[in-house]
């Protein structure tokens, strides 16, 4: 693991190149998976609802939400105004028509700007493993859900597939090659593939969510088990 690397900074620096960097890594593939977690969390919330995306990124999580339920009043935070700047752009052209009921600000999953039983569904896609230690981000979460509530992560993992595993090594050895030729900033995409590597997935993530206080927790793979989807839901 790269020593005293900070993902926000590194955040800022690819930016500008994250989405065009994401569609080559994954050949457009992230765009799919993505709107599994979106259609989930759509379906998971009441009518006109708060939801709370955790590191919001450059905001496809929030536009992919609005596309099925305009009704919802959506809240994007992140720690790297990098990324918020492209979501805010993105957002002001995509999204202009909901601009009163989307809120995007800076904010830490380990510290999060808001009143305990807020939200009735929070989202995270691709940003747990880059909380250290994820398990205050999961319990922050767990705070500001409504009892009730659901939470919806998206993550990479190893794969569970024995026959994709060995794909997946090779692949993920060509990943900071491209990121970095897109992005101009190789570390951030050797963080990815070592992040990958070490965090848990799977059957270890939904244990890590049942002792944090969720209940109901389960997990379904996409893309061959590459990538994991969870959801659990706060007490009632």
């Amino acid at each position: 693991m790269q020593k005293n690397y900070n993902v926000v900074a590194g955040f800022n620096l690819i930016a500008p190149a994250y989405d065009l960097a994401n569609d080559a890594m994954t050949l457009g593939l992230h765009r799919l998976w993505r709107s599994s977690l979106c259609r989930t969390a759509a379906r998971l919330a009441p009518s006109r609802g708060k939801l709370l995306d955790v590191a919001t990124g450059t905001g496809d999580v929030i536009l992919g939400i609005l596309k099925v339920r305009g009704d919802l009043h959506i809240t994007g935070v992140d720690p790297s105004e990098g990324m918020l700047q492209v979501a805010r752009e993105k957002l002001d052209k995509k999204a202009s028509l909901h601009a009163s009921a989307v809120d995007v600000k800076s904010g830490d999953a380990r510290n999060l700007p808001f009143p305990d039983n807020t939200f009735d569904v929070i989202t995270i896609s691709w940003g747990i493993r880059n909380v250290n230690p994820f398990q205050e981000g999961l319990r922050e979460m767990l705070r500001v859900l409504k009892p009730g509530g659901s939470l919806v992560v998206l993550e990479s993992g190893r794969p569970e597939l024995k026959p994709v595993g060995a794909a997946y090594k090779f692949y993920s050895k060509l990943l900071p090659f491209v990121g970095g030729r897109i992005s101009g900033f190789m570390p951030a995409y050797r963080y990815y593939t070592e992040t990958v590597e070490s965090f848990p997935a799977g059957a270890q993530f939904v244990a890590e969510l049942f002792e944090t206080g969720y209940v109901k927790a389960q997990y379904k793979t996409l893309g061959g088990s590459i990538v994991y989807l969870y959801t659990a839901q706060k007490p009632k």
